[in-house]
């Protein structure tokens, strides 16, 4: 379904994103088949019909849930990496750079209140997908992965641009568990910010111990 023109007036823009929002509270607590239309509808306080007028129905109601959610993601993550670069100039560094990339993409999922309705909604897609594969891949995968390969290029310009995208993945893996031990299972008696810190420095480590490797061949 082709994306829908911007809504101008305010009351009914309100409306669209009171839907959305009680719409990725119920998806995530109850999945997309749990959820349903009279329950979004009463959560949001608005008539039954609007989810019909704004969306087009329940299932391109939650493809915009994601969608909302995506494109805010990958803005954070793409003003980071061009942040980083951009500020530091010449003394721009790997480290920076993953820094930079690492608080812009733990964050939102631990300090924004809404954080955990994106985990479970994540959670319940894997579990119950509704969405074709390749919406991850457009709204945030393939973006972000030239947005860090062009960025590594330029403080780590040893690293292959292949490598470049498994150390991407490699870092990401390790930051979505810490994520998980914060969020979904928040008693095992983890420091969180310890845990991050550490997977920054030992990817840092491992990234330039790869790239030096390159260099010795």
């Amino acid at each position: 379904m082709p994306d829908r023109p911007p809504i101008t007036n305010p009351e009914s823009a309100q409306t669209r994103e009171r839907l959305l929002d009680a719409s990725e509270r119920l998806f995530a607590e109850r999945g997309f088949r749990s959820a349903s239309v009279r329950d979004i509808t009463r959560e949001s306080s608005c008539n039954i019909a609007a989810v019909n007028y704004h969306f087009g129905g329940k299932s391109n109601l939650y493809r915009e849930v994601f969608l909302r959610r995506l494109r805010s993601l990958r803005k954070q993550r793409l003003d980071a990496i061009d942040g980083a670069l951009t500020q530091a100039g010449r003394n721009a560094d790997l480290e920076l750079l993953l820094k930079a990339f690492t608080n812009a993409f733990v964050s939102p999922m631990v300090e924004d209140s809404s954080g955990r309705f994106w985990v479970l909604l994540l959670a319940q897609e894997m579990i119950d997908p509704q969405l074709p594969p390749e919406t991850f891949q457009a709204e945030m995968i393939e973006p972000v992965e030239r947005a860090m390969t062009a960025a590594f290029a330029q403080v780590c310009p040893e690293l292959s641009p292949r490598d470049a995208k498994l150390c991407l993945h490699s870092l990401i893996g390790q930051l979505v568990h810490a994520v998980k031990l914060q969020r979904v299972f928040p008693e095992v008696p983890t420091d969180f910010r310890e845990l991050v810190e550490h997977t920054v420095r030992f990817s840092v480590a491992g990234i330039r111990a790869l790239a030096g490797d390159h260099v010795a061949a």
